[in-house]
């Protein structure tokens, strides 16, 4: 990034990000649901053991409500990770168990261990997820301690190709999952990027107020911090275009982004909105603070003026700014508080800042 901070795009890159945690819950919770039906369903299959057809259709209970219970109620995204390993543990157990009273080393219900290696393969970083896969293949050999066919029906050499089936299985899906975030982190990084000043765009810029907005309005988050909001808007920035030709008002651009990085605090976020229109949100802003960080922002674009070198051009701007939850309740009211007092300032002289 050659221009703002570093910790601008930190932070956008984690703003509309499709939480996994969440559909990782909701996945273990169809997972739970789905294995306690097919725990129920072994008992009625021909052929198969149900000698202690009680304690399968007891796991199979508490698979069930455990799974609901992750559908309906647990947020994945405010728990604590450790609570999704214990889930995962949770399921190894209750597997073992369903195993053992149907069938023991020919338990149909080991094969479902597969699907616990897509799951921790794809939702896990690859740290986390290797000990899954030694719990899964720990869990293919328990027949071996109560089942006495276990190895005369060959059950150690299934588990040789099952583990070598498990490692080269997840190592596909780590490696494709690996693939899949770099592209996506690409794009959105693309959708979220002025092209030109290499600064956050609108999109980005709107989506941090609805951050800070869901935050302020959040039971469990409720803050009394605020929230400043800073519009600028260069000041006869046609001028430039019409005298140096596009290539000038781009360099226009590019150092008004520079100028505003550098004036920026290190959690504020600079967002180019398009056109000659940039934005500074500022988080933990007072009425007086913003007021001098307007103030701020005009001295630091004539000092970028200077290295313009552009004898016909003056680089100043009009500058409006708003205070959530002072000014406004949403973004896009805020928005327009900062917009009016920023037509103020243009209209009434130009290169100067208007904060109420």
């Amino acid at each position: 990034m050659t221009v703002g901070k570093p910790g601008n795009w930190e932070r956008v890159k984690a703003l509309n990000i499709q939480e996994e945690r969440s559909l990782a819950g909701r996945i273990a919770g169809i997972m739970f649901v789905g294995g306690a039906a097919s725990a129920a369903l072994l008992l009625i299959l021909p052929g198969i053991p149900t000698t202690h057809w009680r304690v399968t259709l007891a796991a199979g209970f508490l698979g069930a409500v455990w799974g609901m219970l992750q559908l309906a109620v647990l947020d994945r995204q405010r728990v604590h990770p450790a609570l999704s390993h214990c889930s995962a543990c949770f399921g190894y157990v209750l597997m073992t168990v369903v195993a053992g009273t149907t069938g023991g080393a020919d338990s149909p219900a080991r094969f479902f261990l597969f699907f616990s290696i897509f799951y921790v393969a794809y939702f896990y970083p690859t740290r986390e997820a290797v000990p899954h896969f030694a719990a899964c293949l720990a869990v293919e050999a328990m027949p071996l301690f109560y089942d006495d066919s276990a190895i005369a029906n060959g059950l150690i050499g299934e588990l040789v190709v099952v583990g070598a089936t498990y490692a080269i299985l997840g190592g596909l899906i780590l490696s494709g999952k690996r693939l899949l975030v770099q592209l996506r982190e690409a794009e959105r990084e693309l959708s979220l990027r002025d092209p030109l000043t290499n600064l956050p765009n609108r999109r980005a810029l709107m989506n941090e107020l609805a951050e800070h907005a869901e935050r302020a309005a959040s039971p469990r988050e409720r803050s009394s911090d605020t929230v400043g909001f800073v519009l600028i808007d260069l000041d006869h920035f046609k001028s430039a275009n019409t005298v140096y030709g596009h290539p000038g008002g781009d360099r226009v651009l590019v150092e008004t982004g520079r100028a505003l990085a550098r004036v920026a605090r290190k959690d504020d976020l600079v967002a180019r909105l398009g056109g000659d229109e940039f934005a500074i949100v500022c988080p933990g802003m007072t009425p007086a603070g913003l007021a001098e960080f307007g103030m701020r922002v005009l001295r630091a674009l004539r000092e970028a003026d200077k290295a313009l070198d552009m004898p016909e051009f003056r680089l100043t701007a009009s500058v409006g700014s708003a205070l959530f939850p002072r000014d406004a309740q949403s973004p896009e009211l805020l928005l327009e508080s900062a917009d009016r007092r920023m037509r103020n300032a243009k209209g009434t002289g130009r290169d100067r800042a208007i904060a109420a």
